[in-house]
């Protein structure tokens, strides 16, 4: 073996695991202890009748992403609990920021603690009112009580509130402009005193026409945190203060240990890749990375390739799913390639990707504060700013057909298009290979000479990652969110595909009775494109979801949109359109119609049938549309093993598509 080999099994052996030693996890509905985790295999004990089982590695990483194994909730594991309701979701991003860094600091039970968390989260997520800080350890500590479940904290009754008016709305406006947004005006509680008196001194003039009860404080405080912060503080502070409060941060970023601060961001690359099969050019390429400040170790990656391809929240999505995925070693890399478990808090910047509500959603579910920088602002996230500056120079550049960095197509006398000749999976094997083999390995200054590598062996002494309890029920959250109607027969409708179930009927009626109307009602639906067998239900005002199977049960689980319509493609290829043909009768009526009969009113049109008629697919262009769709289905990589640092594409040249200008 040679020395960089028994490097590598060396590191392998001692580097922290997800699972260890002592967990408890659920295998095939039965409870096991874990009594030995390697990279290669675990060995598992019945807790009951003691009977030891050996998983492989292969093995026990497919049943914990399938959901087939589960953690054990004491074990450190995150519960899952999907939050449906907008005002719940803002609620709970609020509680997990200072709860978070709370549970990041070495004396949580100090008062002095309490304060610095509270100097360092109100600031960051802009809070102008901050909870006492015993509040924020009270919240601290029931989340522990529950398993470091987010949920329990939010599953309170929400009081019913009277309604407010729009003649109350417009006085309390007036009373915030003429108390509140003037300076040295920021008490709320005096404000609101303020309020109560002059609107009973209002109440019976004509101006305003004030009826009933003066709205609550909690409704005046909810007005209150509609307005501009920077505004507010403008015509309370001064125009200096307010520019002074909410300018740039220069200071230095400083974790503790793993997963305290991960990066992540979207690059757009001028890579094009091409079918393996025939060269057929399948669009350009979107990466999505994720960086552990802590270690500098890469923690996961996702791809969104198509001709127009857009940073989407589905994109997203699944590369937070990656980090917190076990990543099998399909033979792309040598090096393992291991899971830091869930991030305490991720950074990313102010992208349609990563500020829609279904990233927001995901991320809170699973315990994780989602802190949003503005755009255009990589000082905010300079360590995945700044891998990604050394990916392209230490990767891109020695794949084929990758034109830089530069968008001016011409500089290069080819276009993306004409350039293309890897294949995702290639693209994939390069970026494994690249992240395992070479970045993780090599020294980084910022380490003070570590490998990332080296500096996630160093914090095994003290790091305990914190793994998702049951990967089912996060994936049943992977996906685009739709807003769905509740169909009587045909259930709910995506994609020209039906979902339907006994729960989901269950649910229709409960909602209808609740809401008091016979007509279809509107639930949050997540889709996943990369598997359509099923969509989640995300029960309204609830921590709970629903999954609801396909109709066509001929459809297998982990079939993708794409291959559906493929599919459908092929079983019409080689038919013709069937004629089309008109009703006739084939005898006339021998009765006259009688003198007090009307005749029918004859129409220009004859009458539709009602008929269900199917789509008539391409077989090109069927193909050609679903490369604008997500591709990250992590499953479709290739066996082969890369054995030499040559970068150059392994598919013979008459595999790959002329470009167009040599016609």
């Amino acid at each position: 073996m040679s020395q960089a080999a028994a490097a590598i099994a060396n590191y392998a052996k001692q580097v922290p695991m997800l699972f260890r030693p002592g967990m408890l996890v659920i295998y095939n509905q039965e409870k096991y202890s874990i009594r030995n985790a390697e990279p290669d295999y675990m060995v598992l004990q019945h807790v009951l009748n003691k009977r030891v089982l050996m998983l492989q590695a292969q093995q026990w990483s497919d049943a914990y992403n399938s959901g087939e194994l589960t953690v054990v909730e004491e074990s450190n594991a995150v519960v899952i609990q999907p939050i449906t309701n907008k005002a719940l979701l803002d609620k709970g991003e609020r509680m997990l920021a200072y709860i978070l860094e709370l549970d990041c600091r070495a004396k949580p039970g100090s008062e002095k603690t309490w304060q610095a968390v509270i100097a360092h989260i109100a600031p960051r997520i802009s809070d102008s009112e901050p909870p006492h800080p015993k509040q924020i350890y009270r919240w601290y500590k029931k989340w522990q009580r529950f398993g470091k479940d987010i949920g329990a904290l939010l599953q309170q009754k929400q009081r019913r509130t009277r309604p407010v008016t729009d003649a109350q709305l417009d006085f309390a406006m007036k009373v915030i402009d003429d108390h509140f947004l003037v300076p040295h005006g920021g008490n709320r509680s005096a404000l609101y005193r303020m309020f109560r008196a002059e609107f009973e001194q209002e109440s019976n003039r004509e101006r305003f026409e004030l009826t009933g009860k003066p709205m609550s404080k909690s409704a005046l405080d909810n007005l209150l945190d509609t307005l501009d912060p920077f505004e507010v503080t403008v015509s309370q502070k001064g125009l200096s203060v307010a520019r002074s409060k909410f300018r740039d941060s220069n200071e230095k970023i400083v974790v503790g240990f793993p997963g305290e601060r991960v990066e992540i961001d979207a690059v757009h690359l001028n890579l094009g890749v091409v079918a393996p099969e025939t060269g057929e050019y399948r669009g350009k390429i979107i990466l999505f990375l994720a960086i552990d400040v802590y270690t500098r170790y890469i923690q996961g990656y996702t791809i969104v390739y198509g001709m127009e391809p857009a940073e989407s929240a589905e994109g997203a999505i699944n590369l937070i799913r990656h980090i917190v995925s076990e990543k099998p070693n399909n033979g792309n890399f040598q090096s393992p390639w291991h899971c830091l478990g869930i991030p305490y808090c991720i950074h990313a910047d102010n992208g349609p990707a990563f500020i829609a509500e279904s990233t927001l959603r995901f991320c809170t579910s699973l315990n994780v504060d989602l802190h949003r920088s503005e755009s255009r602002k990589s000082q905010r996230r300079p360590f995945i700013e700044r891998f990604n500056r050394t990916l392209r120079e230490q990767l891109m550049v020695k794949i084929p057909g990758y034109l830089g960095k530069r968008t001016d197509e011409t500089d290069f006398g080819k276009t993306v298009e004409q350039a293309a000749v890897v294949s995702l999976d290639e693209f994939k094997q390069y970026l494994e290979e690249f992240i395992c083999d070479v970045y993780h390995q090599n020294p980084h200054k910022g380490l003070d000479g570590l490998s990332p590598a080296q500096k996630l062996e160093q914090a095994s002494k003290f790091f305990s990652p914190r793994p998702v309890a049951d990967m089912a029920k996060l994936n049943a959250l992977v996906g685009n969110q739709y807003t769905r109607t509740i169909q009587a027969t045909h259930g709910i409708q995506i994609e020209n595909l039906n979902y339907h179930s006994k729960e989901l009927k269950l649910l229709r009626a409960k909602l209808q009775k609740n809401r008091k109307t016979e007509k279809p009602v509107s639930v949050e639906v997540i889709f996943n494109s990369n598997d359509i067998s099923s969509v989640t239900v995300l029960v309204p005002d609830a921590l709970e979801s629903l999954i609801v199977p396909l109709r066509d049960k001929t459809i297998e689980p982990g079939t993708s949109l794409k291959a559906y319509r493929a599919q459908k493609a092929l079983a019409k290829q080689g038919f013709e359109a069937a004629p089309h043909k008109e009703f006739t009768l084939k005898s006339k009526p021998r009765r006259k119609p009688s003198a007090s009969r009307k005749s029918p009113v004859k129409s220009s049109t004859a009458p539709q049938s009602e008929v269900v008629t199917h789509a008539q697919y391409d077989v090109g262009k069927t193909m050609a549309d679903a490369t604008t769709r997500l591709a990250t289905d992590e499953s479709n990589r290739t066996p082969a093993m890369v054995e030499d640092v040559d970068l150059r594409p392994k598919r013979p040249r008459s595999a790959v598509r002329k470009p167009s200008g040599s016609r």
